[in-house]
């Protein structure tokens, strides 16, 4: 789950698969006569509209946090939540190969880079690598032997196919953090944005040039991004949420209840040049 706590205790709470279509619209924007338009569109709008499914099942009634009355968030440590998060990726890795053997490596990758601190390509915003289990750790070294093996495969088809690879790797990871911006991390209050940067991005699948990509908050859900690497400006995009009040008996039942009756609304965000 994707949480944005409010001051007065209520939540937006945005599923997996709703940050995931945030992330695809981006893509569908992505490039301009500065920045790259991506290839192969279709692959990578389908790898990034379902990068991070797979928890279909455990979102449908999802393990409460009953103090705060609401679902666990995606960064709240949960020992047993592991086992869950392997089994997930491994089936929506194996679905998204069968449609898209393509698609399903970028999204293999998102997985095991997200283990590996992005695999360290931003300096900015800042990681920092945690010690995995041992269970991440084989699972990891599996998924990445399966990665090199398709990647021989798709490498005998494109000359080119490496550094196509290393650029489409790092805008669907641009994709997932503006996602998270929007859904979580981006605010400074309730209401309003904070400054942000990306860096360093590539701005194109055959040139070496990299820049720093800032969001500045432009009054209400309005913001600028500088340089701008969308296809039209200003551009609109949404995310679905329900809006969660903790209920007032802490039950995990009751907490159940209220995420099941939550309303959902759909957040829309402007953003231009």
């Amino acid at each position: 789950m994707v949480i944005r706590e409010l001051k007065d205790g209520r939540c937006y709470v945005s599923l997996q698969e709703d940050h995931a279509e945030l992330s695809a619209q981006f893509a569908a924007h992505w490039g301009n006569e500065r920045f790259s338009r991506l290839r192969p569109y279709q692959t990578m709008v389908f790898a990034t509209t379902y990068h991070d499914s797979g928890y279909r099942e455990w979102e449908g009634t999802p393990p409460m946090n009953v103090a705060k009355g609401r679902p666990y968030a995606h960064r709240e440590e949960i020992p047993w939540f592991e086992d869950i998060e392997i089994k997930a990726y491994a089936k929506n890795v194996d679905w998204l190969t069968a449609q898209d053997p393509y698609a399903g490596l970028l999204v293999s990758m998102h997985r095991t880079g997200l283990w590996h601190n992005r695999y360290n390509i931003f300096t900015e915003p800042a990681g920092r690598l945690r010690e995995r289990s041992q269970a991440v750790q084989s699972a990891k070294q599996q998924m990445e032997a399966a990665q090199e093996e398709m990647k021989k495969t798709l490498a005998a088809k494109s000359p080119a196919f490496e550094k196509e690879l290393a650029y489409n790797y790092m805008v669907l990871q641009i994709f997932d953090l503006l996602s998270l911006y929007f859904c979580c991390d981006g605010y400074a209050d309730d209401d309003l944005f904070k400054e942000y940067a990306i860096a360093p991005v590539r701005v194109s699948y055959d040139r070496d040039e990299t820049v720093r990509l800032t969001l500045r908050p432009n009054g209400g859900g309005a913001l600028n991004i500088d340089p701008y690497p969308f296809d039209v400006t200003p551009v609109k995009f949404s995310a679905r949420a329900r809006i969660i009040a903790p209920p007032r008996e802490k039950s995990e039942a009751a907490c159940v209840d209220a995420y099941h009756k939550a309303p959902r609304q759909l957040l829309t965000f402007e953003v231009s040049a």
